[in-house]
């Protein structure tokens, strides 16, 4: 088996990131291997419904600002609870269509692996949109590991 050197981690705010973290960290430290979390804000014309709500909610004036400060924080605390077990991590934010912004930094990067959740969609939704992990699994140049949301009843 290959040895994994470089971890793609994508964090959607939407989505508990609990598991995918979880399971990064157990391969990060059998191979030793370095993470690096990410967020790509969707580039404009594609709002999934969580943000169409909040954009709502919000002030025009405040809500790019309040996105990325709402994302570096909740990224923060994932670096330092990955940091605190003792291993090498780092983050970073993007801009533009989610799958094609990873699949081009993992292509650029030579990540050997990306570790990615995914909710399940059904209905209109999953017609219309898919998911991203979906998505990346046909254009990733490496290997895509896809850790399911299992939601409780």
């Amino acid at each position: 088996m290959k040895a994994f050197s470089k971890l793609l981690v994508p964090i959607d705010l939407d989505l508990d990131s609990t598991p995918v973290l979880e399971l990064a960290g157990l391969l990060a430290a059998a191979f030793g291997a370095r993470i690096e979390l990410a967020h790509v804000f969707e580039a404009p014309g594609y709002e999934g419904p969580a943000v169409l709500e909040a954009r709502q909610l919000l002030d025009p004036a405040q809500r790019p600002g309040l996105e990325r400060w709402r994302t570096a924080m909740t990224m923060l605390g994932h670096l330092r609870t990955l940091e605190a077990r003792g291993l090498a991590v780092r983050g970073r934010m993007a801009f533009g269509v989610a799958e094609e912004t990873l699949a081009e930094l993992a292509r650029k990067e030579a990540f050997d692996l990306i570790v990615v959740g995914s909710r399940s969609r059904e209905g209109l939704d999953r017609f219309v949109s898919g998911s991203v992990a979906e998505r990346l699994l046909r254009i990733a140049p490496c290997p895509v590991l896809v850790v399911p949301h299992i939601q409780e009843r």
